[in-house]
């Protein structure tokens, strides 16, 4: 076996045993959708000063808003994106563009998904499904979903695993670029155009 494609065997072998141990108490992050080829001109001109807008869905208030905010903030390749929830909470030199904006969806109900993530987010339904609590994570540009993806995190150790796990997030979500079959023979088996 040549020492590529032993190389490649391993990082599948790595991914899976992480994905695997996550329900030893690490969340577990599916892996993402993306609507684009090309999300980095999306996450530049969709935040011009590195700050952009979390819409947080969660009727029972299972964080507060600033926890939220300060975990999945400045994570992820540069420009680094740094999160509010309300567009009053930016400095006076600062730009925000309220229809670019990261939607985070607590106890999701099954029709939220795709562009529903941005125009009609909605919870419950599956509260005693999963022994975990689901989060369904959307980039938006408007009514149109860019990138999304779903973690459970184990209910008694949700805000921490929300801070240990935001890198991941950040990265899936907010990608460098995105590749086809088409483009790049070397594309990753979990993306989904691949």
């Amino acid at each position: 076996m040549n020492t590529r494609k032993h190389s490649r065997l391993s990082v599948a072998a790595i991914t899976t045993t992480a994905m695997l141990l996550g329900g030893c108490g690490a969340a577990l992050i599916e892996a993402p959708n993306y609507k684009v080829s090309e999300v980095w001109s999306f996450k530049t001109a969709g935040a011009p000063s590195n700050v952009m807008l979390l819409e947080v869905v969660d009727p029972a208030n299972a964080l507060p808003a600033k926890t939220w905010t300060d975990a999945l903030s400045n994570h992820g390749y540069a420009p680094r994106l740094r999160f509010v929830t309300d567009p009053a909470d930016i400095a006076a030199n600062e730009t925000i563009k309220p229809e670019n904006r990261l939607v985070a969806v607590v106890n999701p109900s099954q029709n939220t998904f795709g562009n529903a993530i941005c125009t009609d987010p909605q919870t419950g339904g599956m509260e005693d499904i999963s022994d975990r609590l689901i989060v369904r994570f959307g980039f938006c540009a408007g009514d149109s979903v860019i990138s999304e993806t779903r973690a459970r995190f184990v209910k008694e150790n949700f805000e921490e695993q929300l801070f240990n796990n935001a890198a991941v997030l950040s990265f899936q979500l907010f990608p460098r670029q995105i590749r086809s079959n088409d483009d790049d023979r070397r594309c990753s088996p979990f993306i989904t155009n691949c």
